[in-house]
């Protein structure tokens, strides 16, 4: 990860982190009154509070790789709507018992502090240091994509690069085509480390029909995910036939195979009316390569642009402008929905196969 993304979520955090922070702050005191004092006080306004802080939070700034840092960091189970449920299965349950809940609750607000401190220490050391903080230069018109070559996906020598450059060159070709641009429109901006990071600046409408892709790779893999999550299930309920097991084994195959129809028809919404068969055939092929890349590990992740600001005296072409931009953020929330839903579901399948192990 670069310098300026660490810096970049220490910001983040201090504008998003420290009200949740006092929220379950309050939530603990009460706890704490309750398990040791006679007199109870009633839970429901400070888990009324804390849960619309929950729900308040956005991640729209975040890469994958900064949420990344927070998993790492203890706490991202405790932010946004897997906070929310944290809270729900800590406090709102038929198992609810005082102490426990105190020592769950305490220990957040630890690990929140802990995550501050360290973060506001890196943030010290960049300044001590009179360290430049280096930003992609990102065209006003354009929006981050942060293409992850991980797994299968990664490179390791200049002929997975050179083939890799040849594979995402068709990606964003067929994108190009459908949305009647040039290839070259989408930029080059910046490289980073870990696995290697390619960070593209892509125009409203290829980011958008991108997006929409991603979106519907994520759908897919949490509908296969699901399958095989009830298949283990049933498994270790000792419930799962020899030909129960065939079925969701066809079922799962077949979610694979419909899964470029399914986008197809999706992104049928953006193409010309006048797109000849040369454009389909390019952005299926599109797909085709972005599914393989997604199978193989590869990772896409989207920086939001800023919410469009209203103008009364906007011309047609800006309100268009406007209209464009506020679909593509709608997407990349759909697809980080879509893959927030999917990496919930994936703990839940790692957990299955363990338990099978076990």
């Amino acid at each position: 990860m670069e310098v300026g993304e660490l810096v970049g979520l220490a910001e983040w955090f201090e504008s998003q982190v420290p009200s949740l922070r006092d929220a379950y702050q309050n939530l603990l005191a009460v706890l704490q009154h309750n398990a040791s004092q006679s007199d109870k006080r009633p839970l429901e306004a400070e888990l009324n509070r804390l849960e619309d802080a929950q729900l308040a939070m956005s991640f729209d700034e975040l890469s994958l790789q900064q949420i990344l840092v927070l998993e790492r960091l203890g706490i991202r189970p405790y932010l946004g709507r897997e906070g929310a449920a944290f809270i729900d299965e800590t406090v709102r349950t038929a198992n609810y018992d005082p102490a426990t809940a105190v020592s769950r609750v305490q220990a957040v607000v630890t690990n929140i502090d802990n995550a501050r401190n360290n973060l506001n220490a890196y943030e010290r050391v960049i300044e001590q240091l009179k360290a430049g903080v280096a930003e992609p230069d990102q065209p006003a018109d354009r929006i981050i994509i942060r293409v992850g070559f991980e797994n299968d996906a990664n490179i390791d020598n200049v002929v997975d690069w050179r083939d890799s450059s040849k594979e995402w060159y068709e990606i964003i070709r067929g994108l190009a085509l459908a949305a009647n641009e040039s290839p070259e429109d989408t930029k080059v901006i910046g490289a980073a480390t870990g696995s290697i990071i390619l960070i593209l600046a892509g125009t409203v409408a290829v980011t958008t029909m991108l997006a929409t892709i991603s979106k519907n790779i994520s759908s897919v893999a949490r509908d296969v995910i699901g399958v095989g999550v009830e298949r283990e299930n049933l498994r270790q309920k000792k419930l799962l036939t020899t030909a129960m097991e065939a079925e969701l084994k066809k079922i799962e195959q077949k979610k694979r195979t419909d899964a470029v129809k399914t986008v197809m028809a999706e992104l049928k919404k953006y193409l010309p009316v006048s797109a000849l068969g040369d454009t389909k055939i390019a952005l299926e092929a599109s797909v085709k390569k972005l599914l393989d890349f997604n199978e193989r590990g590869g990772v896409v992740d989207f920086v939001a642009p800023a919410e469009p600001e209203e103008s009364d005296e906007g011309s047609r072409g800006e309100d268009k402008g406007r209209q464009l931009l506020a679909d593509a953020r709608r997407v990349i929330h759909e697809y980080q929905g879509e893959r927030e839903s999917l990496r919930l579901l994936t703990d839940q399948s790692t957990t299955a196969n363990d338990n099978e192990r076990d």
